[in-house]
């Protein structure tokens, strides 16, 4: 049996199609239906502005902003915003109203991330037809966005509590509206490619509405998808903070609504609210560890409750392509996690310099230095710009005893590398001290 096309997206599609009419006569019987469905609502506002009544337009879409901020869909409440804005609407109160209710200092923010939000409920609703004639459609359209402004009221005041927003809620609000207003709404169709791997990353996204596939490719070109990202979820943020290369393909699964902030609009607007930039690079940093725990083996094991404060112990460091990150004979300055990019292990062994590895993201090095409180036995050097996590010589001693997950896992990995290195040097080590490791 063929699955029925959803009510809401067929109304999109009409009003895609410029067909405003038609897709009035499916969303207006399902607000009368439903005067909560913030779905039906914009798109009911969007067909009318089509139809040539703007002003009734853009007051609903307002209306429809703060409704989707109570309803704890904030992503959503900012793009449609710069939807507004696009359309010539002054959306500067309506900023202001959500850098209030979500920026830092809020009275109704708790502890809770945002979480993506439910999926907009289709009911068996028949659509106005032929006896409903024009002027009958648009009539009874304004009276049904009235019911669901009247809805919208009432949840306002509740005032249940909101989520927490990962880098807008750390933001004082008049940071907040600034970001806000360096940032783009970018509508992508099903299928697009939004960031190709292998290139320099010049933006960060927020997925406001639809969803996104993240893909590796290899180089033998087959492509293995590694997730799957929905409304409130972000991506690309390593292009904030450091030039290395896309690591994986980003592309739209359907037709999707994204929040996009360019790496160079955003560095000017550091320039103007220095406060900003300490946020950015503090969410960047966080992000950067919350990703690397789920593919790294040293880290996997952490179990998910001490994973905040192992967060707070690493530190960053981006190194440009050529970079010697650590150099062969000198002490080991800590315990390295490639983030993205990739760097080239090698050894002096009388007059020649043997390539021994290359590490990408995920990997780790430095803590042979660490383990045998020996002098680093390799270089390891950047083979490309790239971003890395560490922990200092100091605070590796500390990690490692609240957390013995981590050195276990350094061990397993010392193992194994003996293994490896043995078979390229061909020489036969007695022990994990003598390994190419640093």
């Amino acid at each position: 049996m063929e699955t029925p096309v959803s009510l809401h997206m067929a109304a999109q599609k009409l009003l895609r199609s410029k067909d405003a009419e038609g897709a009035l006569r499916i969303v207006g019987p399902m607000l009368e239906n439903n005067p909560a469905d913030l779905t039906a609502w914009r798109t009911a506002a969007l067909a009318t502005f089509d139809i040539g009544d703007q002003k009734t337009a853009l007051k609903n879409l307002s209306s429809i902003v703060l409704a989707l901020a109570e309803d704890r869909n904030p992503i959503l409440a900012i793009a449609c915003a710069k939807e507004i804005e696009s359309l010539g609407g002054d959306i500067s109160t309506l900023i202001e109203q959500l850098s209030a209710l979500y920026g830092k200092g809020s009275r109704r923010l708790e502890e809770s991330e945002l979480a993506p939000p439910p999926l907009p409920q289709d009911v068996d609703v028949r659509p106005w037809g032929d006896e409903v004639i024009y002027d009958h459609v648009l009539s009874m359209a304004t009276d049904a966005m009235a019911m669901a402004w009247g809805a919208s009221l009432i949840l306002s005041k509740k005032e249940q509590m909101l989520p927490y927003i990962p880098l807008f809620s750390a933001l004082e609000p008049g940071d907040f509206q600034d970001l806000v207003a360096s940032m783009v709404r970018l509508p992508v169709q099903e299928d697009e490619v939004i960031i190709k791997q292998g290139v320099t990353g010049d933006a960060m996204y927020i997925v406001a509405e639809g969803s996104v596939v993240v893909s590796h490719i290899s180089d033998a070109g087959e492509r293995m998808d590694l997730a799957k990202l929905g409304p409130g979820a972000f991506f690309g943020e390593m292009a904030l903070v450091s030039s290395t290369l896309r690591t994986a393909e980003v592309r739209a699964i359907n037709n999707t609504v994204l929040l996009k902030a360019n790496k160079a609009d955003l560095e000017q607007l550091v320039q103007r609210a220095p406060g900003i930039g300490d946020v950015l690079i503090a969410f960047c940093h966080a992000r950067m560890l919350e990703n690397l725990i789920r593919v790294s083996p040293v880290l996997a094991p952490v179990p998910p409750a001490k994973r905040a404060e192992l967060i707070a112990r690493f530190g960053t460091d981006y190194r440009k392509a050529g970079d010697v990150i650590i150099e062969q004979g000198t002490e080991g300055p800590g315990l390295f996690l490639v983030v993205s990019g990739g760097v080239s292990v090698t050894k002096e062994v009388g007059s020649e310099n043997i390539h021994v590895a290359s590490l990408k993201s995920g990997d780790l090095f430095g803590e042979i230095s660490l383990l045998m409180r020996k002098p680093s036995t390799a270089t390891v050097t950047a083979s490309q710009n790239t971003a890395l996590l560490v922990l200092s010589r100091d605070e590796f001693t500390n990690v490692t005893s609240e957390f013995p997950e981590i050195l276990k896992g350094a061990y397993d990995i010392a193992v194994e590398r003996e293994v490896k290195n043995n078979s390229i040097l061909g020489q036969a080590y007695q022990d994990a001290s003598d390994l190419i490791l640093i």
